[in-house]
């Protein structure tokens, strides 16, 4: 059986639908607010650089690592946080005990760790995977090898990180705090069905970046007739709003993947083994 695309869409619309109060709730805490105050407070610690027009690429890589060196931090806070509260939304739209936000949000605390060294594993091995790629292509001094190698492993690193998406409901909602299970348990999920579950995400991720441009070019021009400060505060909290709307619905499709395939694992017949006498 194969994974179908328009049931996840609807599975994942429905979900969001049926416990909008309880993601809103959750995406609030552990995502608007998270995400307001690093464009509210970003600024204040070190101004985005700005580069001249004929700025090389040695330079604009010097001026944001002195941004990243100085605000690394935050991020590195709003990722731990926004993480929370997608495993969060995770235990609660995928346990079938139906948890409060409370349970949920504990849920989403305690599997933080096992999430967080699966994605780190995961990390590491596509991009060591990658790196090795372009590096053995780059050595034989063929430029086009070089371009196509490049282009290759970005197609196969999308692939990857498809194969693996699934990592963080197997942590909080089957509650697989091994790391390397939970990388195993998304590959053999997805075996034979990673094309179609790219295409799926593909899919998803032109037509939220449409919808996003529009919104923000909206409000933008909308905003733009209060004034500076009114531009400023008012873009920060539109951003901050669209940018919860899109982890929650991208949370609620990775629970809906998730229960699809663990439909379609349940309705493959096994095969018995074959045994010599």
């Amino acid at each position: 059986m194969k994974f179908d695309l328009d049931t996840a869409w609807r599975d994942a619309k429905r979900y969001a639908g049926d416990n909008s109060g309880l993601l809103s709730a959750i995406g609030g805490i552990f995502v608007f607010l998270p995400y307001a105050l690093l464009l509210v407070v970003l600024p204040a610690i070190a101004e985005m650089p700005e580069l001249p027009d004929n700025a090389g690429l040695e330079v604009a890589m010097e001026a944001m690592n002195a941004f990243y060196a100085k605000t690394w931090w935050a991020f590195a806070i709003a990722a731990v946080v926004v993480t929370i509260g997608q495993l969060a939304m995770l235990a609660l739209l995928g346990s079938r005990t139906s948890p409060t936000v409370g349970e949920a949000i504990g849920i989403g605390g305690k599997a933080f760790l096992p999430a967080w060294l699966a994605l780190v594993l995961q990390s590491l091995g596509v991009n060591f995977i990658v790196l090795l790629i372009v590096s053995v292509a780059s050595l034989t001094g063929l430029g086009a090898l070089a371009f196509v190698a490049t282009v290759f492993s970005l197609g196969l690193a999308l692939y990857l990180f498809t194969r693996f998406s699934l990592v963080l409901p197997i942590v909080a909602v089957e509650g697989e705090w091994n790391p390397f299970k939970a990388l195993r348990s998304s590959w053999a999920l997805t075996r034979g069905q990673g094309g179609r579950l790219l295409a799926f995400y593909l899919l998803l991720a032109v037509g939220a970046s449409v919808v996003l441009a529009v919104v923000m070019l909206v409000t933008g021009l909308l905003l733009s007739l209060g004034g500076p400060t009114t531009e400023e505060v008012g873009s920060a909290l539109v951003s901050a709003a669209a940018v919860t709307g899109v982890v929650t619905l991208a949370t609620a499709v990775l629970a809906a993947v998730h229960r699809q395939f663990r439909r379609l694992e349940r309705a493959t017949p096994s095969v018995p083994p074959i045994h010599h006498d």
